[in-house]
């Protein structure tokens, strides 16, 4: 689900990426990213590789066996087995970089994640506060909704035919989902504080 911002919201603060705020974190992103590259390439040129020896058939003698009797033999075909191997094996020492390094990057996410959040800390209070303040807001549009269906109540009015928009979902307006997030909010320093 995508929330559109209200026109009044403005876009003046992004989030840095861990990469953003940790130069290790970064060097390793860019180290994985170097590697799947590597590894990509290698997996094509292994799948060529394989395609072409099933494609050409071996050569029926060596290539000096070939040259004695005065045939030709593509000698190329004796080495590809040979490279196939040495891909194969490349492809093997970068699976196992990219676990080490990944693991690394695992290990460097808390560093890094912390200064993200050092970055971010004040405008994410800032937006909490927003919503405590607009939820303070609410509910005392809420009181104020419950003031007049107690006074219809109160003066025998049938009044559920204006259609009853109670707006439940806020849970009680005395002790209910706003009160919870308000005295949250408080807990954790961005609001009343």
């Amino acid at each position: 689900m995508v929330f559109k911002k209200s026109p009044t919201a403005t876009e003046t603060f992004r989030v840095p990426s861990l990469g953003e705020v940790d130069q290790d974190y970064r060097e390793i992103e860019q180290k994985i990213a170097g590697l799947r590259n590597d590894q990509s390439t290698t997996a094509r040129e292994i799948l060529e590789l394989e395609h072409d020896l099933r494609a050409r058939q071996a050569p029926s003698m060596r290539s000096g066996v070939a040259a004695l009797l005065g045939e030709v033999v593509d000698i190329t075909l004796e080495q590809r087995p040979a490279r196939l191997a040495e891909l194969r094996k490349h492809a093997g020492d970068i699976e196992g970089a990219i676990e080490i390094l990944q693991r690394r990057l695992s290990e460097r996410r808390d560093r890094a994640s912390a200064a993200v959040r050092a970055a971010a800390k004040a405008e994410y209070g800032r937006r909490v506060k927003a919503v405590a303040e607009a939820l303070q807001q609410a509910n005392a549009a809420h009181l104020e909704l419950i003031d007049i269906v107690d006074q219809f109540e109160r003066e025998g009015v049938s009044w559920s035919a204006l259609g009853p928009m109670q707006p439940n979902f806020l849970g009680s307006a005395y002790d209910g989902h706003v009160q919870r997030y308000i005295k949250e909010a408080k807990e954790a320093g961005y609001y009343g504080n």
